[in-house]
């Protein structure tokens, strides 16, 4: 477990007095449920205990063809910018540098293959070496990467095949700048990765499984973010990882009673984008807010579909509830026939149904099924509203 984070009463990271050099968290939750806007939270606050890297990966990398060796590329590169910090003046001793230079010169510089990368970069940072030099290679190397190079496999295999030693080398720079960091009276090095919840499910299984024994090689604190359905799953990812959920706003509780003091929230931070005037009154928004299952996301979908609707100068109750047959009709081509009774069943359980099925992790992925604080399901409000959910709900209650 980690000391030097730990979870207040909401479910939040905050930071411990103990920073560590080497934690790992997987951060993750729903699609859409707000964990970016977590994690850029989450980076100011725990400025005031590591040195923090915020990669948004999906600005940086190709996010629908990831790798692994593509975020090791960029977690060096990140490392290479604590270095560049003007505030910081951390001066790298080379006997820590000059083997990940070397590295990168005798794998990828020196290739024929790869020529161009070193055409791209310029002479008078050739000439400084050092982590300029190195910054420079790393992103141009990302850059063929997100590009799609021809020879992006290559370059790919090249890490792959020589992640070993890249990560020895690696790991000791680490070390070596958290203890400069030290020496300042500075935190510990910590990278925090968004976008990896972004990725296919194919991708995510491929990632956060086959390359997660690689990825919990790297002796830096890392906060990854995962889809939730990576989080849910047991095995070595649970074993690597401590797990850090993001629920849905709780605006109901496992037996249906409502929670209005959170459904007010949410009205309110409607309210806050649009005046109350575009509403008939503030119970259409509150049937808004029900019906998305405290998935803010899926609330601005709704309203969206309002406007679209929309043949006046108000969202009326009944433009709302059209806008969520509209958004409802979108999740039926999610459910598989076997899947109805279940989600019966599970809403019914009251929060008691935790079995986590292949056909479950599915639905959860695809927001069918919501998950929320003390790790209870229920199905989304929307695919309640469905034909087929009420005829299941209708078969399981007739003797």
């Amino acid at each position: 477990m980690l000391t030097a984070f730990h979870l207040d009463g909401s479910g939040r990271l905050r930071p411990g007095a103990e920073p560590k050099d080497a934690e790992a968290v997987l951060f993750g939750g729903h699609i859409g449920c707000g964990k970016s806007t977590e994690l850029r939270d989450y980076a100011q606050l725990l400025q005031q205990t590591y040195t923090v890297h915020h990669l948004e990966l999906t600005k940086t990398l190709d996010i629908n063809n990831l790798r692994f060796s593509d975020l090791l590329i960029a977690l060096v590169h990140a490392l290479t910018r604590t270095f560049e910090d003007a505030q910081l003046s951390l001066r790298p001793d080379p006997v820590f540098l000059n083997p990940v230079l070397n590295w990168f010169d005798t794998r990828i510089v020196k290739q024929e293959r790869f020529k161009d990368i070193e055409g791209e970069i310029k002479a008078e940072v050739k000439a400084q070496g050092g982590i300029p030099l190195l910054a420079s290679l790393l992103a141009t190397m990302t850059a063929k990467v997100r590009g799609g190079a021809s020879y992006r496999e290559e370059l790919r295999r090249e890490v792959r095949d020589g992640f070993l030693q890249l990560l020895g080398h690696f790991n000791a720079l680490i070390v070596h700048a958290n203890a400069l960091l030290a020496h300042q009276r500075r935190g510990p090095l910590l990278f925090i990765m968004d976008g990896t919840d972004k990725l296919s499910k194919d991708d995510a299984q491929a990632f956060f499984h086959a390359d997660v024994n690689q990825l919990g090689q790297i002796m830096t604190n890392l906060i990854v973010c995962a889809p939730i359905s990576v989080l849910l799953e047991s095995g070595i990812t649970a074993q690597r990882f401590t797990k850090v959920q993001l629920p849905m706003v709780k605006i109901f509780e496992a037996d249906g009673t409502p929670r209005e003091q959170d459904e007010d929230a949410l009205i309110d931070l409607v309210l806050k984008r649009m005046p109350l005037r575009c509403f008939d009154d503030r119970e259409t928004v509150r049937l808004l807010v029900q019906k998305s299952g405290g998935h803010v996301r899926d609330l601005l979908r709704l309203i969206r579909a309002c406007f679209s609707l929309l043949d006046g100068d108000q969202i009326t109750r009944t433009v709302a509830e059209q806008a969520v047959q509209e958004v409802a009709s979108e999740y039926r081509r999610l459910v598989q026939q076997s899947d109805w009774a279940d989600l019966v069943a599970i809403d019914q359980s009251q929060g008691e149904e935790k079995d986590r099925t292949e056909a479950r992790l599915r639905l959860l992925y695809d927001l069918v099924l919501l998950e929320y604080n003390s790790y209870w399901w229920c199905s989304h409000p929307l695919v309640r509203t469905l034909r087929p959910y009420q005829n299941a709900l209708t078969r399981l209650a007739t003797p």
